[in-house]
């Protein structure tokens, strides 16, 4: 009997992890979510809502198969993003997350950013083929329309804030082209940030006017 728990303890410590969770579950709720740090696409955490807190437990699809974000699934159909760079900057990065990459016209690539040490490193990785990025869900999926916000027109490069939301949260970035045409992008700050348009970053000490 001793043995048999013995078994199912190791079985356990195996799959999950409650003690460290990859995700952080206050920002992104209840559900199953994929390991911003596993470039194997096999690691993903799964969010529980106790109370008014949350529980977080790591798993790791069997050998197999991969985590699919857009389904919040273990399956085998599913192909792992490539990762094309990974530079030291803050071209791009304002704050941690998912962003669409400026030189892609296609939405077939986004940006990891991650803050170590106070400096941003960006990650460039690529959609599986036939999915686009989604700056607003910050996945990859296939029924997304790439295109770019006509409301806002780029006269200048750098950051700017979307005078239409309410929220203070999305804003665009302006890319100078070689031709002299500008390339525009919508982005959403981090959940619990607004955009600032004086500082031109997401920030959380501003206040929405």
């Amino acid at each position: 009997m001793e043995g048999k728990h013995i078994l199912f303890i190791l079985l356990v410590m195996c799959l999950a992890w409650q003690a460290r969770g990859a995700v952080n579950c206050t920002a992104t709720g209840a559900g199953r979510f994929a390991d911003p740090d596993d470039t194997t696409c096999q690691n993903y955490t799964l969010c529980v809502l106790s109370g008014s807190t949350y529980l977080s437990y790591d798993y790791v699809c069997p050998t197999t198969s991969l985590f699919n974000p857009n389904t919040a699934m273990c399956t085998t159909d599913y192909t792992c993003p490539t990762t094309t760079t990974n530079t030291t900057s803050t071209s791009t990065c304002t704050a941690e997350g998912y962003f669409a990459d400026s030189n892609s016209t296609d939405c077939s690539s986004y940006i990891e950013c991650v803050d170590i040490n106070g400096t941003y490193t960006e990650t460039t990785f690529t959609c599986p083929n036939n999915t686009y990025f989604n700056p607003n869900t910050t996945l990859c999926e296939s029924d997304y329309n790439c295109t770019t916000t006509a409301t806002f027109a780029c006269s200048a490069a750098g950051r700017f804030a979307n005078s239409a939301d309410t929220t203070c949260q999305t804003y665009y970035f302006c890319v100078l082209q070689s031709d002299g045409t500008y390339v525009q992008y919508e982005y959403t700050c981090p959940t619990t940030s607004v955009f600032n348009p004086t500082t031109r970053m997401c920030t959380t000490s501003y206040t929405c006017t």
